[in-house]
């Protein structure tokens, strides 16, 4: 039996959590800078999400993650097109 359990559950967390700081930089009409820097930071929970999804589906270790069509769109997303999404 292994000593750690991991918790797929806090990546998704994260991910909402990052979620909100953006709407709340783009509500309080933050600086173009901040917003990006919270769009990458997005950005990155959700593809640790994807990664974690992985992990918890598969008996392989979270290096032998490879990216499916919904990961490629993430990583490939540019900054402007996130924040616009989120500007809806």
């Amino acid at each position: 039996m292994t000593a750690y359990i991991a918790n797929h559950q806090k990546k998704k967390k994260i991910f909402q959590k990052r979620e909100a700081e953006l709407r709340h930089a783009m509500n309080h009409h933050f600086s173009e800078e901040k917003i990006a820097k919270a769009a990458e930071k997005l950005r990155e929970a959700k593809l640790n999400v994807f990664k974690s999804e992985f992990s918890k589906q598969s008996v392989l270790p979270a290096n032998r993650y490879v990216p499916d069509k919904d990961a490629k769109y993430w990583e490939t997303l540019s900054i402007e097109n996130i924040i616009s999404q989120y500007q809806k």
